[in-house]
Parts: structure tokens; sequence; C-alpha cells
């Protein structure tokens, strides 16, 4: 249901609260282009969202996530980013048209002829978004954040994601233990992953992680429905152990697109 209403809105749009049915009305009917639809959304239970692909939870937490993207590629000769929920905007939205990536896009207009070689991008949606993507950038459909595991099974390599971001699908995830260790299986030493969830659950996302050796480096508290946002180290392993098998190029995904 989600999904089908951020085809409805325009990239990340902000949806007011309808604790403030005026305003909520208003910017519904300017989206949908109806007032029906929109008097309909106010009753009807449940948040309406807008697709997602920006950067914005990176920034408010400080991090210049195009520079940490590479710093990666410096150190490592490759950079395998992986994005959760990126949505209609992923390889859609205007954010990236000036000269520093600001979503998805923006990374793959920067890294266009080092894709398929030494950089990958993946996107994970709750349904397939995109008819075409250029080599080197692949859509994982029907992959929630509990279910990150799937894109080992689908030729991702396991400890061989270098960033995971997520700027809300992690945070309505109702199973985070099996988002968390998916996660841990994915990330790669060095690696970094950024994603908010409920304040509530910080001791326990800060445990189970760190039990593996990854931890948090920066937390923001953004409180309403952005809860907490959180950026979480892996420590490097030594140079000689680090492998480029996970930026071969060989590498095809099972799934179909």
């Amino acid at each position: 249901m989600r999904d089908l209403q951020a085809r409805r809105l325009r990239p990340n749009v902000s949806v007011p609260s309808r604790r403030n049915p005026m305003k909520f009305v208003q910017v519904m009917r300017a989206e949908t282009g109806s007032l029906s639809t929109a008097l309909i959304a106010l009753l009807h239970d449940g948040s309406w969202t807008s697709s997602g692909g920006s950067f914005r939870l990176a920034e408010q937490l400080g991090v210049d996530l195009p520079r940490v993207c590479e710093e990666i590629l410096r150190r490592n000769g490759g950079l395998r980013y992986l994005e959760i929920g990126a949505g209609w905007a992923g390889l859609r939205s205007p954010l990236s048209n000036g000269t520093v990536p600001r979503d998805v896009a923006g990374l793959a207009k920067r890294y266009q002829e080092q894709l398929g070689q030494s950089v990958h991008l993946h996107l994970t949606n709750l349904t397939p978004w995109h008819p075409d993507l250029p080599d080197g950038v692949t859509e994982h459909p029907y992959v929630t954040a509990a279910s990150l595991k799937a894109l080992v099974l689908q030729g991702v390599p396991r400890h061989g994601i270098d960033v995971i971001f997520s700027q809300a699908a992690a945070y309505f995830e109702t199973d985070h233990m099996a988002f968390l260790n998916a996660s841990m299986d994915l990330l790669a030493p060095g690696g970094t992953m950024i994603f908010n969830h409920r304040p509530e659950l910080s001791d326990e996302i800060d445990a189970v992680l760190e039990s593996q050796g990854i931890r948090a480096a920066s937390r923001l508290q953004l409180g309403g429905m952005n809860g907490a946002v959180v950026r979480f180290d892996r420590p490097e392993r030594r140079k000689e152990q680090r492998t480029l098998a996970a930026y071969d190029p060989a590498f095809r995904p099972s799934a179909t697109r």
C-alpha cells in the first residue's frame, strides 16, 4: 500500500501530519490533483509517503555520503553501494542536477564510466520501479529491510557492500533483528551503514551490532516519524585480507530486474 501511495506523489514530498487536517488536505490535493483523493487520504488509516531517493538523512547527521563513497573507492579500488527502499526517485530524482551527488542517481552519473566495473549500485524496492537501468545498477524488487539476505542469494557477495543506506525502510521495518542480521552479513570491512530507527531500539541495536565489532559513530534524534538516524562503521581488515572479488566485473544478478 505504501508503495502504491508513493507512486502518486512526487519524490521526497513532505507529507504533513493529519493533526493539521487543513494543511494535509492542501498538500495532498496539490500532489494528487484530486480533492476527493485528498479527503480519502485524510480519513484512511495509515501514513502516506512519497518515494525516497535522497541523502537527506545522512546530510542531517553531518555525513557527506558522496565523500564517503569516494574515499572507499580510492582506498579499495572498488565501491559497492546499497540503498534500501530507493523508490521511484532512485534514478529519477532531480536533486543531483549539480556537481555534488545528493542521491543514487547522482552517484550513477558521477561514476558512469566505472559502472559495472569497479562501481556497483544496488537498489531494493517493494515492487519494481525501473524498467531499464544501466549496467552496474541493479534493482532488487520485493526486498524489504528484513529480507536483505535475499541479496546474497541473488549474487551479491557476503561482506561485499561498502555503504548501506536507508532513508525510511528500516524505520518502518517490524522485524528489526532480521534487518540487522542481514546487514551484518552484507557490510564489508571498512564499510559504513546509515539508517533511521525508532529511538527506543537504540540500546538493542547498538548491542547487536557491537557484538560483531560494528560500532555507532554518530546518532541524531530527529523525532517524529524520522526517529533517530545513526551511522555505524565496521573496522577495516589489513589490506592483504581485502579482496577485489566484491567488485568482480563479471557479477551478474540472478534476479530479473
